[in-house]
């Protein structure tokens, strides 16, 4: 992924994908001070574009980005919409923000998945929502995962081993030294859950950079008294 700045006049930063990049797909993770959301989806979208956003609660649900408007306080970790002019933005700080578009029904998803999420599959939640509500078909999305912790630095316990276990996720982790503990993967686990979805696995971006080891990017592991939570949003290419 690349540094790019995205209002240079307020120096402010964020990563964004290659592979969304080639395809011309409007998307932005911010790093630990983001601006406002709507202001983030106006440069997604246009100037008339709006942010959908959510209360998310580390579960399995999706809701459609109209929803947001006439609920702000939706409990939902992963956000859907074909209008374009809708940006769907999710918070992290650790766990993986997940962007997905669809090429053919012109609609995406911005997801929040930690590990609760993740063993959950929030991600094959959405993926299938897309489908069943705007006809989207998972061989023609694109996806990318964005900063989150990475396995060398993200060691857990037995909780995430087991839910990763029976989500038959054991290869998103990796052996610890420390007993009863694993090392896990958690942008591999969600990468592996796209491609149980249907996605093509050359059209997922799933090595990005670690937050925790880099002081840029909130992470709540690293600095666990800190509020401060990372941006992500998609837009339908026009």
């Amino acid at each position: 992924m690349n540094l790019i700045e995205i209002d240079p006049s307020q120096s402010l930063s964020g990563w964004i994908s290659p592979l969304l990049q080639a395809h011309q797909i409007p998307h932005w993770f911010s790093k630990r001070d983001p601006p406002d959301s709507n202001w983030i989806a106006q440069r997604l979208g246009s100037q008339s574009a709006r942010a959908a956003r959510v209360k998310q609660v580390h579960g399995s649900k999706c809701v459609d980005a109209s929803e947001c408007e006439s609920d702000p306080l939706q409990l939902a970790d992963a956000i859907i919409t074909n209008d374009p002019l809708i940006v769907p933005i999710i918070s992290t700080a650790d766990c993986c923000p997940v962007l997905v578009v669809c090429l053919k029904s012109k609609s995406c998803a911005a997801i929040h998945a930690g590990w609760r999420g993740i063993a959950l599959d929030i991600v094959g939640e959405s993926l299938q929502e897309l489908v069943d509500r705007f006809g989207a078909d998972p061989k023609q999305m694109i996806a990318a995962i964005g900063p989150c912790a990475s396995v060398e630095r993200y060691e857990v316990g037995e909780d995430v081993i087991d839910a990763f276990t029976q989500q038959g996720l054991s290869e998103a982790l990796r052996s610890s030294p420390s007993a009863h503990k694993a090392f896990a993967n958690c942008s591999d686990a969600v990468r592996i859950l796209l491609q149980r979805s249907g996605m093509q696995r050359n059209f997922i971006e799933s090595n990005p950079p670690c937050t925790i080891g880099d002081a840029t990017f909130a992470s709540h592991r690293r600095e666990p008294e800190n509020k401060v939570r990372m941006l992500s949003g998609v837009a339908i290419p026009r």
